[in-house]
């Protein structure tokens, strides 16, 4: 009888940000905590990383702005707002009573591998120590000498990073610091690194980090483990435990007595926890206060891409493979990585050597499969490389080529290499490693960047939220090593080359970690001459010449070029394949190219108008010396690129034009000065908005702050995945208490006073989305997105005068129409930045003349047919919203600055022909623009004068 399969069950896809409990920034109480104090110290750590910024802001001012007693305050304040939070436990009682440290402040923050955890764990000690907040810091993590030496040279150095520390305020400057372990006296304004066996050790850390104080900071580095032994599905704490049942001590003694350490020690007051795998199995930790994700931080690009394997489809149509087969796929993908992400530099040195992790059930297993490949490798080189040598000494060479990391295998047998996994030349040590056989998961802290594909070789080594989080923790990180100019150009990707037979699951269990959060999309409808796509309309723009202005530059921003360029070859048509987790679907385009010459002469512009205080080019295939290169030198080093490539014909592609643009900047002149831009007004430039670009919004968003609209007709509008997310908050809302949710969120007056034209998506539900009649949605997007309240008031307004409008659009937040401006931060610092307008609405002046007159509003038509007389035919109205109680200092310089673009927009129309604007946007060609920030209290006002003509 054949054996029976258990499946899987189905994984249930978390929405991770509606369980993390958000931190209330806004209740700090400044008389015992400021953060702006160490606000410029925390920005310069973080750098362009602004989540590190956001949760070492959040995390502080939990701890000490005196808002919360313990994490139970936060989370009652969340039970309020989340009711997602209870549901999953059954009550708010239920919540509560499995919060692993109720009575402190306590929470864990959770940090996708690879996107810089040790930083918050440093920031949040030594902030505390320095601002005086703490007396003493204890940093507690597993049984593992490379995470404790990790986190121990990474305070080192930030700690005497001069840099850094002339950030502090003048009060904080100077204090000392000290880094000790549980070997040492032990003293005040001390931050102490040790692992979990200084817990119960004699001697340790309960006998000497406590002594001579009431209250510590903690600080758990992979906190999970100390929370693996909390049952959450049937309420228990396993922490008594102290052996296995064998009598064997264990990492999971460990784990306990981590927990019990924390429960049982009153003086600790304050305890946050830090992980990239927030997971008990598959159950998600329930005192998350702060997550950044993996797909935050994919999106964001601080990790790899992930790219997880689907299906095999074969010619013969038969997806059994033997293994032998399985391994040369796999080993042609390692292959293909080699080359595409070796980043090398001006030499030809490769800076990565890519390489392959296999994760096996056992130990028995992965040493049967690592043999097995050694001998895969070994035929292999024979066939290709047509040897004479014995088949026993190719062997020994592969040999080489593979790690099988288990414990029964002596670990001076491999740690030596493994510890140099990415050391590039194969002579040294770890250097011609290139495939690594392990159980389950390779140690935490094993740092390391190169791994470019895992091979689950088992459904059961990847069936938990847990293990996938884990494993895919050893590769998810970018080489750091490599110029980001590089990285950008040729990105890097994580592939997870599974077995078809477990595809299916492993997909889902996949996409129910890195992509947890779930997103409503907003983007323009096609233009049409009906429904809501015949509301596009152009938007202008100026195109600002830059002025150049030089100051001296720090010499360590200077960066030299390096390697040869590469190109990536393409086919006539650009064939396209989209993997999705629904749907697999290939396109056949037309590509954009470009000629050999069109580059060449671009590129060798560039040379020209800038001065090189050195002569000296090395382009990897030829160097230049004591002159500029010339077009010839320029097209003979893309002409390499492109034979090396394989590609013959003397047509680029945009990809190719990318990465030589990308190259050929490196050698652009970096020198002693930096210029710095100053604008000034040029041509005018069209954007339509059509071509606005996506916008995103957290489904957990709408129940806090952000407002979702779409219209009646959004069957037809809005894309697959938009409507499978809404039927995902259709039902989840509708199996909620509508009574209970009804006093939690007030129904919104506009909504219940024009039920006519608006109404709530989800039926006896008072939150947002609104459907909005069609006709009276006049705006080209499919959804619009609003992220506070005084935008979605605003946006009610719109709706109820759609008769006075003729189209309009919320702007996004980026890559739309930008307005730069400065001003002056706290008086002294000199900040330049840009903002994109919330609304842009569109009035047809003749439409608009005709309702006045209909409505016997004439008093101010006076001026609306001057601006007839002057050849307008549109009126612009660009509103910036904030609330009335906005003290942003950066406010009024943008009102400053968008009143003085839009003037200076107007006088360019006026002496524009429309001759010299591109066909599709003369339509209402000439528009006049006016601008205004607006804040409620003067909504009825602004309204008012709409309705009555007055500009």
């Amino acid at each position: 009888m054949a054996k029976k399969i258990k499946r899987q069950q189905t994984v249930a896809r978390m929405n991770l940000s509606e369980h993390t409990l958000d931190i209330n920034i806004r209740r700090c109480k400044y008389n015992r905590f400021d953060f702006s104090e160490i606000e410029d110290y925390v920005r310069e750590l973080a750098g362009s990383r602004d989540y590190q910024y956001h949760a070492i802001k959040q995390i502080m001012i939990y701890l000490w702005g005196g808002a919360y007693r313990s994490i139970v305050d936060l989370a009652e304040e969340n039970l309020k707002k989340k009711p997602q939070l209870a549901r999953r436990f059954g009550n708010d009682a239920e919540f509560l009573r499995r919060i692993p440290l109720p009575d402190r402040l306590s929470g864990v923050v959770h940090l996708a591998t690879g996107t810089g955890k040790s930083y918050l764990i440093f920031a949040i000690a030594y902030l505390s120590l320095v601002m005086g907040l703490t007396r003493r810091v204890l940093v507690l993590g597993p049984s593992s000498t490379i995470i404790e030496q990790g986190l121990r040279d990474k305070f080192k150095d930030l700690m005497a990073d001069k840099r850094l520390n002339a950030k502090f305020p003048a009060r904080c400057r100077g204090k000392v610091i000290s880094l000790l372990t549980d070997n040492d006296p032990m003293k005040d304004d001390a931050v102490v690194i040790e692992n979990i066996n200084a817990v119960y050790t004699f001697g340790g850390i309960t006998d000497t980090f406590f002594k001579g104080t009431e209250e510590v900071l903690v600080l758990g580095d992979e906190i999970h483990h100390a929370y693996s032994h909390l049952m959450y599905s049937d309420n228990r704490m396993v922490l008594d435990r102290e052996e296995e049942p064998d009598g064997k001590k264990s990492d999971t003694r460990d784990e306990r007595l981590w927990m019990r350490f924390l429960k049982e020690n009153p003086k600790i007051t304050r305890h946050i926890g830090f992980t990239g795998t927030p997971y008990n199995q598959n159950e998600y930790f329930n005192d998350i206060i702060f997550n950044y994700s993996i797909k935050d931080a994919r999106e964001e690009k601080f990790i790899k891409q992930i790219n997880n394997h689907v299906k095999t489809l074969t010619d013969d149509g038969d997806d059994r493979l033997s293994i032998d087969q399985r391994f040369g796929f796999i080993f042609k993908n390692h292959i293909e990585n080699r080359k595409k992400y070796a980043y090398r530099d001006s030499k030809g040195k490769r800076r990565v050597k890519p390489i392959t992790i296999f994760i096996c059930p056992n130990q028995k297993n992965a040493q049967t499969r690592s043999e097995e490949f050694i001998l895969f490798l070994t035929k292999r080189e024979k066939e290709d490389q047509n040897s004479a040598e014995s088949d026993s000494m190719i062997a020994d060479r592969m040999r080489k080529k593979v790690i099988c990391v288990v414990s029964r295998v002596s670990e001076s047998t491999y740690k030596n290499e493994l510890d140099h996994i990415q050391e590039t030349d194969p002579t040294r040590a770890g250097g011609a490693v290139e495939f690594v056989f392990a159980v389950n998961k390779l140690s935490e802290g094993w740092d390391v960047d190169n791994v470019f594909q895992i091979v689950p070789m088992e459904e059961r080594v990847f069936n938990s939220k847990l293990l996938i989080s884990q494993v895919l923790g050893r590769g998810m990180r970018i080489p750091r090593h490599v110029p980001m100019g590089k990285v950008l150009t040729v990105y890097p990707e994580l592939t997870v080359t599974n077995h078809d037979k477990f595809a299916d699951h492993i997909r889902e269990m996949l996409d129910s970690v890195t992509e947890s959060d779930m997103y409503l999309s907003s983007l323009p409808l096609p233009v049409s001459e009906d429904g809501r796509g015949e509301q596009h309309f152009p938007i202008f723009n100026l195109n600002y010449i830059p002025i150049t202005e030089e100051v001296e530059i720090d010499p360590s921003e200077a960066t030299r070029p390096s390697g040869r360029l590469e190109l990536t070859p393409f086919t006539e048509k650009l064939g396209v394949t989209i993997v999705r987790a629904r749907d697999t679907k290939r396109y056949e385009l037309v590509r954009n190219f470009k000629t050999i010459d069109e580059m060449v002469y671009d590129i060798h512009q560039r040379f020209q108008l800038r001065f090189f205080e050195s002569m000296h080019f090395d382009f990897g295939t030829l160097a230049v010396h004591d002159r500029f290169p010339d077009e010839n030198d320029i097209k003979e080093v893309i002409g390499a690129a492109m034979k090396e490539a394989g590609m013959k014909d003397f047509r680029l592609s945009d990809e190719n034009v990318r990465q030589i643009n990308l190259y050929f900047n490196q050698f652009l002149p970096r020198g002693k000065k930096k210029r710095i831009f100053r604008n000034v007004e040029g041509n005018i430039v069209p954007v339509g908005t059509e071509e606005m670009d996506k916008v995103s919004l957290r489904l957990s968003e709408l129940d806090r702050d952000a407002t979702a609209f779409l219209s009646e007709d959004y069957a037809s509008e809005l894309g697959d995945n938009t409507r499978i997310v809404l039927e995902y908050l259709n039902g989840s809302r509708l199996g909620q208490d509508s009574q209970g949710q009804l006093l939690l969120f007030k129904p919104e007056s506009f909504v219940q006073t024009h039920p006519d034209i608006i109404r709530t998506f989800v039926l006896n539900d008072t939150r947002s989305p609104y459907v909005v009649n069609a006709s009276k949605f006049k705006t080209p997007q499919n959804m619009v997105f609003v992220s506070h309240v005084p935008e979605k008031e605003f946006v009610f307004q719109l709706i109820e005068h759609a008769a006075w409008i003729n189209a309009w659009v919320k702007s996004p937040d980026k890559h739309f129409y930008s307005i730069d401006y400065e001003y002056w931060k706290g008086g002294k610092d000199r900040i330049r930045r840009g903002f994109n307008p919330d609304f842009f609405i569109q009035i047809r002046i003749d439409d608009y003349i005709d309702r006045l007159e209909e409505k016997n509003r004439i008093e101010h038509l006076e001026s609306l047919r001057k601006l007839q007389d002057e050849g307008m035919e549109t009126l612009i109205k660009v509103v910036e919203i904030k609330s009335d109680d906005d003290q942003d200092e950066a406010t009024p310089a943008k009102t400053e600055y968008a009143r003085a673009h839009f003037e200076k927009l107007n006088e360019k129309i006026k002496n524009t022909a429309a001759g010299d604007i591109p066909g599709p946007y003369r339509k209402y060609w000439p528009p006049f623009y006016t601008f205004d920030l607006l804040t409620p209290s003067i909504y009825n006002r602004w309204f008012d004068d709409l309705r009555k003509g007055f500009l």
